[in-house]
């Protein structure tokens, strides 16, 4: 019973901080995303994640975007896209994930078990918003197989760790190109005015479709903590994922006002899979595959920092089982850091 208490004391410190404006320059934000199943002391399933994202500042159409206004211009006139009330972003980023068995210094296939598997890609996104939803059109393209460097970027990161490097990737997926296109749309239902201690709710929707992934999700978001930045929320890697600071002002909110705030979050995502190519296997050629889950669910629980023009985040995520067979559900760590300039 002492814990909530001085949690609760942790939580409110930062209300009691003095705020301090900041005079930004205004280039956008950009997010490095970390994901490792070290974290849970295992190296198996989902076992690496990477990916960084930069967005543009908000802007009236989506062709005033200096570096990519020539292509995302094309969407301005798109009429589902929302009306001129909403402001919006463009987004860019780059990512690479990777997949094994549960053993991966057996060099022999191991057949009950997911292939190895990785997966580099570029992603371009657009986001259009208001204080109360964010809509996200990301589209993604990239490589599955050898040519995603998995296996390198794995055995590098066995060999800086001092631990032994991974046999079995001669099993790996064929080259495969891989094109995505998600969909996501967020409400906030708490919209909040001022600072301090205060709380939101962050449901959410989606759907992906290609021939990496074909999922429909749902999902939502709870924050409770001191000094909330006016974004929607921290997710972990996902198709759909751009930035988690897609702020609707970022040069005005409180977010740059106050010097400081932290906050607790929690997470709860159900996914309806029709695709998972990381365990049905290569599309257009025989591979190893298991039988996927239909049903995936993620829990995830974690902590959040922002200091001025920063925030940092970590979170703790449970995945249930993704295919027959699989003994356990998994566990790994999420860590998200992202600047505004």
């Amino acid at each position: 019973m002492k814990t909530l208490p001085l949690l609760l004391a942790t939580l409110a410190l930062p209300c009691l901080m003095h705020g301090q404006t900041v005079d930004p320059t205004r280039l956008g934000t950009f997010t490095m995303y970390f994901e490792n199943d070290v974290f849970a002391a295992t190296d198996e399933n989902y076992t690496n994640g990477v990916r960084f994202s930069w967005t543009s500042p908000d802007l009236r159409r989506f062709g005033d975007d200096a570096s990519t206004g020539g292509v995302a211009g094309f969407f301005d006139d798109i009429g589902w896209m929302g009306d001129s009330s909403y402001e919006r972003n463009v987004a860019v980023s780059i990512g690479q994930s990777m997949y094994t068995p549960t053993d991966v210094h057996n060099p022999a296939l191991v057949v009950n078990e997911r292939p190895y598997a990785g997966w580099l890609y570029m992603g371009f996104g657009l986001v259009w918003k208001n204080p109360r939803v964010k809509n996200t059109l990301l589209f993604n393209i990239g490589v599955v197989g050898p040519w995603s460097f998995a296996e390198e970027t794995q055995r590098a990161l066995h060999d800086a760790m001092g631990n032994r490097s991974p046999a079995g990737w001669d099993n790996q997926l064929d080259n495969e190109l891989g094109i995505n296109v998600s969909y996501e749309r967020m409400w906030r239902i708490r919209d909040r005015r001022g600072h301090g201690l205060d709380w939101d709710f962050l449901p959410y929707a989606g759907v992906t479709l290609g021939n990496v992934n074909t999922h429909a999700t749902l999902g939502a978001e709870f924050r409770f903590g001191c000094n909330l930045p006016d974004d929607f929320g921290t997710g972990a890697i996902s198709e759909s994922a751009t930035t988690p600071t897609a702020i609707e002002d970022p040069y005005a909110s409180k977010a740059w006002v106050r010097r400081f705030g932290m906050h607790l979050f929690a997470r709860a995502e159900g996914r309806a899979v029709a695709r998972n190519i990381f365990l049905d296997g290569n599309t257009f050629g025989n591979s190893h595959s298991v039988d996927k889950e239909n049903f995936v669910a993620d829990l995830s629980a974690g902590l959040a920092m922002n200091w001025r023009n920063t925030k940092i985040s970590y979170a703790f995520v449970y995945r249930t089982r993704e295919y027959e067979g699989q003994p356990n559900g998994q566990l790994f760590g999420s860590i998200t850091l992202s600047f505004n300039f």
